[in-house]
């Protein structure tokens, strides 16, 4: 089968496809409503002019209003939110963790060995089904989580750095809006 196509592209910058004018701001508009609705995460990119959220240099929860020019770099980096209480999450988690860090840098007896299949690593996980912190064992596979060398160390960062503060990070904390469901 063959087929003829008789485009003509006119002065005004439209189009006439098989004597149908096709004019551009027709397929603009199209496009524009095609979009999908842009969904508030509190980490989307704001738009100029928007109000964000950050945590200044006194560990104050600030607010100001956006500018790309200003503060692209700063939302790559994830140190802005379009959300005031997400802000505060995410500073109060990576508080936390940083403890958690701190912790096992200061009480694993030595750096931790991926390629030692054979020994263990250790890190915290809440599980759902019991309502309760547990730690898990595995020997070579790694998550983004912080590691102990022990069940007893990681135990003992829990107690050092709050058992409240540290249910709150892996049970309550959402790292944006909606991330999962909180009710059963």
């Amino acid at each position: 089968m063959n087929a003829e196509m008789n485009i003509k592209f006119n002065d005004d910058k439209s189009i006439t496809i098989n004597d149908v004018r096709y004019i551009p701001d027709f397929w603009g508009e199209v496009k524009a409503s095609a979009k999908p609705e842009k969904r508030h995460t509190g980490i989307e990119e704001p738009e100029e002019g928007d109000n964000i959220y950050y945590i200044d240099s006194y560990g104050a929860l600030a607010k100001c209003v956006y500018s790309s020019e200003a503060f692209k770099q700063d939302h790559i980096r994830g140190l802005i939110t379009t959300d005031e209480q997400l802000c505060s999450d995410r500073d109060r988690a990576a508080q936390i963790r940083f403890a958690l860090e701190k912790y096992a840098a200061e009480h694993n007896a030595e750096p931790l060995d991926w390629t030692d299949l054979d020994r263990y690593k250790y890190h915290i996980i809440y599980a759902y089904d019991v309502d309760d912190l547990r730690i898990r064992v595995l020997c070579s596979t790694k998550h983004d989580t912080v590691y102990f060398d022990s069940e007893q160390t990681a135990l003992d960062a829990i107690k050092a750095v709050g058992e409240e503060d540290v249910l709150w990070l892996y049970r309550d904390y959402q790292p944006y809006l909606n991330a999962f469901k909180m009710e059963v």
